[in-house]
């Protein structure tokens, strides 16, 4: 079996998202007595699942450091 074929933690970080997002719609639609904000939950812990998690990390044109190649 190859290394490709193993899934990766960034894989599973939308289905994380998701799945975080249930209950936090399940909260909100019994405090607002609403039971649509199920899906605003969804949408949100999808939403927050999609994020990069360390964009700035990786050192590839960091903006907040210097050019050193300018003199």
């Amino acid at each position: 079996m190859d290394d490709d074929d193993q899934p990766t933690s960034d894989d599973n970080r939308l289905a994380i998202g998701v799945a975080l997002g249930v209950p936090v719609g399940v909260v909100l639609s019994l405090l607002l007595d609403n039971w649509a904000f199920i899906g605003v939950g969804i949408a949100l812990g999808a939403a927050f699942g999609a994020v990069p998690a360390n964009g700035w990390s990786t050192g590839e044109d960091d903006p907040a450091e210097p050019d050193e190649s300018r003199d």
